[in-house]
């Protein structure tokens, strides 16, 4: 196969690649006062601030305005605290078996999938949440740019490596 000079010049010359999404096929549009929240929700993610983290979501329509912050609040902190050490869907899942202490024997793994399971049913019909349609996309394309890095490094946790970005 012929590569086009293009190619062999970019692929002998490692410094000058570059990273780049050439796919705009869905986009969306995002509010600027959406965005500013979306940095603040990612700082109080980091900080594991899920008080504030709620009043993010309020903002963002996520959650309602009278949501119970007593129910809500934990559960966040056990669905996200995992995810913000990092390390992918591998890792996350390590991290969920640790606090809900399915740990591999038979009575932590009933135990532990019993309480996942009433965490789950609690969000899903305690708890009323809405994503904006705009998240969809985000996510997509957020889980697209996090698959990549992990193949280059494992422990990857895209959360904490954006802190700095969205603190300035």
């Amino acid at each position: 196969m012929k590569m086009s000079p293009e190619f062999t010049a970019l692929h002998n010359d490692v410094g000058r690649a570059k990273l780049a999404l050439i796919d705009f096929g869905l986009v969306a549009q995002v509010q600027q006062k959406d965005m500013d929240t979306m940095v603040s929700a990612i700082i109080h993610l980091a900080n594991r601030d899920y008080k504030s983290l709620v009043d993010d979501f309020i903002s963002l329509e996520i959650l309602p305005e009278d949501c119970d912050r007593a129910l809500v609040e934990p559960l966040m902190d056990k669905a996200l605290t995992p995810y913000v050490k990092g390390g992918g869907a591998q890792s996350y899942e390590k991290e969920l078996k640790k606090i809900y202490g399915m740990d591999g024997s038979m009575s932590g793994a009933a135990g532990g999938f019993s309480a996942m399971t009433s965490d789950a049913i609690t969000v899903l019909n305690d708890i009323p949440f809405s994503i904006p349609p705009y998240f969809a996309l985000l996510g997509r394309a957020i889980v697209t740019l996090e698959g990549i890095a992990l193949t280059g490094n494992p422990s990857y946790g895209i959360i904490m490596e954006a802190y700095p970005f969205v603190a300035r």
